[in-house]
């Protein structure tokens, strides 16, 4: 009870710190207040399954979601065809509504299912602000005490900040805590590292490893707000609704 309580005081610090806006290119859309909802999924044929949700997008408006698209894990599987359908929405609200409206078990999701196989779905709150426009992905699950919640949440945004300067302008970052995700999501948050292709990923890499990254000094920094990283995946993600 006395950690849930630590870590429920230092995330109503944050949200109430993290409303500073962004600024906008379209297509990109800043989600500083809003919630998203991802599905997980074991897809035998994952272009094949893409292809049936993709026939029918405007599905996603009736669950009031204001984008929604797909995260295809890369490297890392904890499973064959490991990949995920996400909603972008407003709220917390807005997303533990829309995940009640659509039941995968039942006659909406019948449809798909020779096609997948669901593992769990979450809810997700971001603990900063978070750019939505999907690319190519690093997410880590991290375990943070409470006590270090907040300066680990500041140091991401610090490095997002310092690596953007270092000439990566693409780049983002995001964290995020699960919400109704079981036991697979109870004990870490989620943190996204975004660019927009393999390539300008890979170059960060290898800037680190040969000394020349000017944001390493900020990176080391993050070090030190903890934080043990439990998993560690690469995903190729998209967007194919873009709410009405």
């Amino acid at each position: 009870m006395k950690i849930f309580t630590k870590l429920f005081f230092s995330l109503i610090i944050l949200l109430s710190c993290s409303s500073a806006p962004m600024a906008q290119d379209q297509p990109s859309e800043n989600v500083n207040h809003g919630a998203f909802s991802t599905m997980m999924i074991a897809a035998p044929d994952i272009a094949k399954y893409l292809k049936t949700v993709k026939e029918d997008v405007d599905f996603f408006g009736t669950l009031g979601s204001a984008g929604t698209g797909s995260c295809v894990t890369m490297s890392g599987h904890q499973y064959l065809g490991q990949m995920m359908i996400w909603n972008a929405y407003p709220n917390v609200q807005s997303a533990l509504k829309g995940n009640a409206v659509y039941d995968p078990t039942q006659e909406a999701g019948r449809r798909f299912e020779n096609l997948r196989e669901v593992q769990y779905v979450a809810t997700w709150k971001p603990l900063k602000p978070f750019r939505l426009d999907p690319g190519y992905e690093r997410v880590q699950r991290v375990k943070v005490s409470p006590q270090n919640l907040a300066a680990f949440v500041a140091g991401m945004s610090a490095l997002e900040t310092a690596i953007q300067e270092g000439g990566h302008e693409d780049f983002f970052n995001g964290v995020f805590m699960p919400i109704g995700g079981g036991s697979h999501e109870a004990t870490t948050l989620m943190v996204r590292s975004v660019t927009r292709d393999e390539s300008s990923m890979g170059l960060l890499f290898d800037e680190y490893f040969s000394g020349t990254a000017t944001w390493a000094p900020t990176f080391d920094t993050l070090q030190q707000a903890g934080g043990t990283v439990v998993s560690d995946t690469f995903e190729k993600c998209e967007q194919f609704y873009f709410g009405k």
